[in-house]
């Protein structure tokens, strides 16, 4: 319905000629007439068709539902990768989806997340990622947020020290199903109680993007090659590390022909490469 709403105009609506006085070719004007259980919307909307054409949809959600879902209407995909060989399972996965629903697979692109740690040697960068993750997780922050997954459920009800609140996996069925049922498997699987589940969580996982400035390009060249993304949506904590990455990662990545050294268009479907969709005749 969104959709629609978005492609109410055609591109060419909007006349504005000024000797024939005409500002509107109503005929390429399109209403929806919608009647549905929970609401009617008649349309069009109020203000024209974007230079875009739509905005760029994202979507993130690794469940059935949340992968078809990215698969039939999202421009690009958010999800996690833990290993190349995991990210090109989701990157096939997610491009097949697509293909089966009649789009092209190059028109949805697959962004896993990417934390970024850069030191002068590859043995810094490693102390530089422990040292941050010590500074930014304490277990009562931990705790608070652990309901994350759970739709927020607030998990600082519960005893601690009793078995995991497995009842806790209903409040999920509308977030992070996925994520919260890895963890509540993890938990009644090794019979932790909640402390025990929390503290886990906790546990540094280290990134694959993470050593010299060389070291970090060459893999996230790595995974691109592999076809594992179409690039990466960067977690990057500090500014200096920021900084780092700009000033000595990405020429790197520009000397070795896989990102850009300026920007072709002014809007973000553009910079994406991502088609104009295709307007209503």
């Amino acid at each position: 319905m969104v959709q629609k709403l978005w492609r109410s105009y055609e591109d060419d609506a909007l006349v504005r000629n000024r000797e024939t006085g005409q500002f509107l070719d109503r005929s390429k004007l399109h209403a929806l007439h919608h009647k549905g259980e929970h609401f009617s919307v008649v349309g069009p909307l109020n203000i024209q068709r974007s230079p875009q054409g739509q905005p760029v949809i994202f979507q993130a959600g690794d469940s059935p539902q949340g992968r078809d879902l990215g698969a039939s209407v999202a421009d690009v995909v958010f999800t996690h990768a833990p290993s190349v060989e995991k990210g090109q399972a989701f990157y096939r996965d997610i491009k097949a989806r697509a293909q089966h629903l009649g789009r092209n697979a190059d028109d949805i692109i697959i962004l896993p997340g990417a934390q970024i740690y850069i030191g002068d040697t590859d043995a810094e960068a490693r102390e530089i990622e422990r040292h941050y993750h010590a500074v930014d997780h304490s277990f009562e922050q931990a705790l608070a947020e652990y309901g994350r997954s759970f739709g927020w459920h607030d998990f600082r009800q519960y005893d601690l020290d009793a078995p995991f609140p497995v009842e806790a996996l209903e409040h999920a069925r509308s977030s992070f199903y996925t994520a919260a049922k890895a963890a509540t498997d993890q938990a009644v699987a090794n019979g932790w109680t909640l402390r025990q589940a929390v503290a886990a969580g906790l546990q540094l996982r280290p990134s694959a993007f993470v050593g010299s400035a060389e070291t970090v390009a060459n893999e996230m060249v790595r995974w691109f090659e592999a076809r594992a993304l179409d690039g990466f949506n960067l977690y990057i904590g500090h500014p200096e590390q920021f900084r780092r990455f700009t000033r000595e990662v990405v020429p790197i990545l520009q000397e070795r022909g896989v990102y850009r050294r300026a920007y072709e268009g002014s809007t973000l479907r553009e910079s994406l490469g991502l088609e104009i969709p295709r307007n209503r005749r």
